[in-house]
C-alpha cells in the first residue's frame, strides 16, 4: 500500500515539536530531511546549528541558507548574531528558536516519527550491523516503501537525521542502532521505538568502557527491552548471549541461525569461484537457495537475520530470498577485489575478535589452493583483554594455514609471537610498526595469484595498505584463475 498523504515538516511544526519560536519562514516545508552539516547537506534539508566537539554550527548558518536550507534551527543564544539576523532579513528559509538545537533535532525526529508511523525494524550487535542493514532494507524494499540509515548514521544524532529523512510515503524504517556505552540503544529507542528488534551478535568489543562481554550483552539487550507486547524478537540461535535475550521480550521472538529450533536456518554455506557466497536455507520447510555477493558465512547468518525481518513484516520468503543477491559490500568492508591475479579481501573498515576470525574463515574458503596472506593490525578499545584477544588471532593465523603473515600497529609482537608459537615459520612472520611500513612490506612480498586479508580496527589506517596493492597490481590486466 503506497501512502499518498501531502504532510511535510515545516517551521511551525518544528517549534511545537522543540516547545521553540517560530521567527520566520511560515508556510515553508523542508521536503528532503535535515542536517548537520553544511559541507554534506543538500537543496530543502532543514539545518540544525548544533555545537560539536570542533565547530559551533550556528556559524554556518548563512552556508546553510545560500546551500539552500528550507530552515535553519538556531539557539536562543545566536538569534541575536549579525549572521542569523541576515538568514531572518533575507527570507529564503524558515528561522526557528530553541533553547537547545541538539534536544531539538532529538526532539524533532521523535515527533516525525510518531506522527508518520512507519513500522520500525531497528538492528544492533557486535559485528554485522551495517551488513545486516543493507540486505534487510533489500529484503523489505522489495515490497514495502522503505527508508534505511544512511552510512554509519548509529548514534543519536545520526538515528535522528535518519528519522527526519522519512516521508509521507514510508511504510517502513529500517535503523542501525550503536552504542560504546550502556544507556545509549535505550535512549535511541526513545527516538525510534522498535516494532522489530535484530540482535546479530555479541562480541568483546568496547571492552574499555563495558568491561565484559557480558557487559556488551546487558547493553545490546536494552533493544529487546525496548520492544512492547506486539514486537518482535529476530535472535541468533548459534550465539547463547543473544539467544538468552529471548527471555526479555515482552512480544514474540523469531529466530536465524544453524541450530534446527531457526525458522531462518543456514543449512549449507559454499563459495564460487568467483567469490559469491551461495547459502541454502531452510525456510519453513522450504530450501530456497540465495546466491550473495558478500563474503563469508557471517554473511550467510546477516542475511538470514534479513530473511527473518522481511518475514515477519509481511514480505513473502521467496521475494525476500530473491533481493539480497543485489546487495554490494560496503567500502573496506569484506570488499573481494581482484586486481590482476591478486585477489584481496579488504576489510580494513573495523575489527573485533570475532569478526577477525570470521574474515580468516573468509579468507580460507577465498583461497583453494592458493597462497593465503594476512596483513592484521591493531583491534583497538579492548581494554585488560588487548594482549590476550591478539594472542588468540596470532594463533588464528598459524592454525588456518596462513602462508605470509604482516603483523602491523601497536600489538604487531604480540600477533607475530603467537603465530610463530602456533607453529608459523618465523620466516613468514613480519612486524610493521604502522600502515606506511605496512603497505611497503606487502608491495614488496605479494607474489601473482596471492589471496590476501587486509584487517584491523579503523584507527591503524589499513586503507594505505589496500591502496598500495591496488597500485602495484590493479593494473595488470590478467585473469585470475583458482
Amino acid at each position: 500500500m503506497t501512502r499518498t498523504s501531502k504532510y511535510e515538516l515545516s517551521g511551525e511544526g518544528i517549534a511545537e515539536f522543540t516547545g521553540g519560536t517560530l521567527l520566520c519562514g511560515a508556510g515553508l516545508y523542508a521536503t528532503t530531511g535535515a542536517s548537520i552539516d553544511t559541507r554534506t547537506m543538500v537543496q530543502g534539508q532543514v539545518y540544525f546549528a548544533i555545537r560539536g566537539p570542533r565547530f559551533d554550527g550556528q556559524d554556518f548558518v548563512e552556508s546553510a541558507c545560500e546551500k539552500g536550507a528550507a530552515g535553519v534551527v538556531v539557539s536562543s543564544s545566536a538569534v541575536n548574531s549579525d549572521a542569523v539576523r541576515r538568514v531572518i532579513a533575507s527570507g529564503r528559509c524558515f528561522v526557528v528558536e530553541v533553547s537547545d538545537t541538539t534536544e531539538a533535532l532529538i526532539s524533532s525526529a521523535r515527533s516525525w516519527l510518531s506522527i508518520l508511523s512507519p513500522r520500525v525494524i531497528a538492528i544492533t550487535g557486535s559485528i554485522g550491523k551495517t551488513t545486516t542493514t543493507a540486505l534487510t532494507f533489500a529484503a523489505v524494499s522489495s515490497t514495502f516503501v522503505t527508508h534505511v540509515t544512511s552510512g554509519n548514521y548509529n548514534n543519536r544524532l545520526g538515528v535522528a537525521l535518519t528519522c527526519l529523512g522519512l516521508r509521507p510515503r514510508h511504510e517502513v524504517l529500517v535503523v542501525e542502532m550503536g552504542m560504546n556505552a550502556p544507556g545509549e540503544i535505550a535512549e535511541l529507542c526513545t527516538i525510534a521505538p522498535p516494532d522489530v528488534a535484530i540482535v546479530t551478535t555479541v562480541a568483546p568489543v568496547h571492552l574499555e568502557g563495558l568491561k565484559t562481554i557480558e557487559g556488551v550483552a546487558a547493553a545490546k539487550a536494552e533493544l529487546v527491552d525496548a520492544l512492547d507486547e506486539d514486537g518482535v524478537a529476530i535472535l541468533n540461535t548459534d550465539d547463547p548471549l543473544v539467544a538468552a535475550m529471548a527471555s526479555r521480550s515482552r512480544g514474540k521472538v523469531a529466530w536465524f541461525g544453524r541450530d534446527p529450533r531457526s525458522e531462518v536456518r543456514v543449512l549449507d554455506v559454499g563459495c564460487a569461484s568467483d567469490g559469491a557466497t551461495i547459502v541454502k536455507y531452510g525456510i519453513d520447510g522450504v530450501v530456497r537457495t540465495v546466491r550473495l555477493k558478500l563474503v563469508g558465512v557471517h554473511n550467510a547468518m546477516n542475511a538470514a537475520a534479513a530473511i527473518q525481518a522481511a518475514i515477519q513484516v509481511g514480505v513473502d520468503p521467496e521475494i525476500a530470498c530473491q533481493s539480497l543477491g543485489g546487495v554490494e559490500p560496503g567500502r573496506h568492508r569484506m570488499q573481494l577485489c581482484d586486481l590482476g591475479t591478486i585477489r584481496m579481501i579488504d576489510d580494513c573498515y573495523n575489527a573485533s575478535p570475532r569478526s577477525m576470525l570470521a574474515a580468516l574463515d573468509a579468507l580460507v574458503m577465498l583461497s583453494a589452493s592458493r597462497r593465503k596472506v594476512a596483513v592484521l593490525g591493531d583491534m583497538l578499545e579492548m581494554g585488560e583483554q588487548t594482549e590476550q584477544v591478539h594472542r588468540e588471532i596470532g594463533r588464528a593465523v598459524a592454525e588456518r594455514g596462513v602462508a605470509l603473515f604482516i603483523a602491523v600497529g601497536r600489538n604487531a609482537a604480540v600477533l607475530a609471537e603467537s603465530a610463530i608459537s602456533a607453529g608459523m615459520d618465523p620466516a613468514r612472520v613480519f612486524e610493521a610498526q604502522d600502515s606506511l611500513a605496512a603497505a611497503a612490506l606487502a608491495r614488496e612480498m605479494l607474489v601473482p595469484r596471492d589471496v590476501v586479508l587486509v584487517k584491523a580496527s579503523r584507527g591503524v589506517g589499513l586503507e594505505l595498505v589496500t591502496d598500495a596493492i591496488r597500485a602495484r597490481f590493479e593494473s595488470r590486466d590478467v585473469e585470475v584463475g583458482n
